[in-house]
């Protein structure tokens, strides 16, 4: 059984065609909280409306127990397991869900893997849709588990993921930018390029005035794509028109890629704000 947790960002008819279950996360917006799983349009409109409103939004990290809840049914009825989560640079999620995966696999005599992919978001689904393949072709081999494992860590040690924020004010309130540079950055209408390095960290790769310029320098970054997996995950909060002016240009700078638009989720965008635009793919 595949799993995934709420960062992931999941599209809700990809959840549904391939049977992945997704762990939650708290969040809270206002006065509403609740569980964030996936989300219909309507839904991720109305936050994405409410934060550009002012409301406060806030979020939990998926704990030992709430993995425990989640992962012990299946255990039980004789399932081995294969997580997803968010980067164990950025939270305790990915570590929190590995722990009670482990615990509970020894107890059952079950197999759990849950690598540590160091990414966000829907960038996640390119693991995703390599293990599903990887599945297929070990569906009838006693010992296919194992091989998936075997061939999937040379996928997710060379993804690229790049992103660019419309305020940085959510930054700020993140503690990964100053007062200082948030005001002068909002005065001058600089826009951060964020990559996401080995550590799983994020960490400001340059730069560039206006979101123009922001996202042509982000479409210019696809000439480090593999061209053996073409595949780009584009992800953004609120603006779709930004999205697709991506894809317009990194259609443009690398022939023959297959791009996808995916909408960020409550929990990512708690902590990037709306407008955040961004993509994810298998580097060279």
């Amino acid at each position: 059984m595949i799993f995934a947790d709420g960062t992931c960002d999941l599209p809700k008819d990809f959840v549904k065609k391939h049977n992945i279950q997704i762990i939650g996360l708290r969040y809270s917006i206002g006065d509403s909280e609740g569980w964030f799983t996936t989300a219909t349009q309507k839904q991720l409109d109305d936050f994405y409306t409410r934060m550009r409103r002012g409301e406060e939004a806030h979020t939990s990290l998926v704990l030992y127990d709430d993995a425990v809840k989640e992962f012990e049914p299946f255990f039980k009825q004789g399932y081995d397991i294969i997580h997803f989560g968010l980067s164990s640079g950025l939270a305790k999620t990915w570590e929190n869900a590995n722990n009670a995966g482990n615990d509970l696999a020894k107890k059952y005599g079950r197999k759990f893997y849950a690598p540590d992919t160091r990414t966000v978001s829907a960038a996640n689904m390119i693991f995703i849709n390599k293990i599903l393949e990887l599945q297929a072709k070990y569906k009838d081999d006693e010992n296919g588990f194992d091989k998936i494992v075997a061939n999937f860590p040379a996928t997710y040690e060379k993804m690229n993921v790049y992103f660019t924020v419309e305020d940085l004010k959510y930054l700020k309130k993140s503690g990964r930018l100053s007062g200082a540079a948030a005001f002068i950055g909002g005065m001058l209408s600089i826009k951060p390029i964020i990559q996401i390095d080995d550590a799983g960290k994020l960490v400001t790769m340059t730069k560039k005035t206006g979101r123009l310029q922001s996202i042509q320098f982000l479409a210019s970054l696809v000439t480090k794509i593999n061209p053996d997996h073409p595949e780009v995950f584009i992800i953004h909060a609120d603006c779709p028109d930004d999205a697709k002016l991506l894809e317009q240009k990194i259609c443009e700078n690398f022939i023959g890629a297959k791009t996808s638009i995916i909408n960020m989720g409550f929990i990512i965008t708690t902590h990037t704000g709306p407008g955040v635009v961004g993509f994810g793919f298998i580097g060279n």
